[in-house]
């Protein structure tokens, strides 16, 4: 999005947002309202009690396409079958 929005090659905008997000850890600890990070249990009391209010949690995760091996014997074995439809 920052790539985009900027018109910044995408290497560029990973590294400004990799910047950008170092700075804003800066001054939210300094400001002491760093959010807490580490959960070590989804069964703690207190990651029940910030969620308790949330019906479904949903996780947001980059999407990455699966790795594919270059050698044509080794494809194979992770070939689904499946072809790609045109729309």
């Amino acid at each position: 999005m920052l790539a985009a929005t900027f018109g910044l090659p995408r290497s560029k905008a990973c590294e400004h947002a990799l910047r950008l997000a170092k700075a804003l850890e800066r001054a939210l600890r300094t400001q002491g309202v760093l959010p807490a990070r580490a959960i070590d249990s989804l069964a703690q009391a207190q990651v029940q009690a910030v969620f308790a209010e949330v019906p479904v949690p949903l996780l947001d995760a980059p999407e990455r396409p699966p790795h594919r091996p270059r050698a044509v014997v080794d494809r194979a074995a992770g070939y689904s079958g499946k072809k790609k439809t045109a729309p």
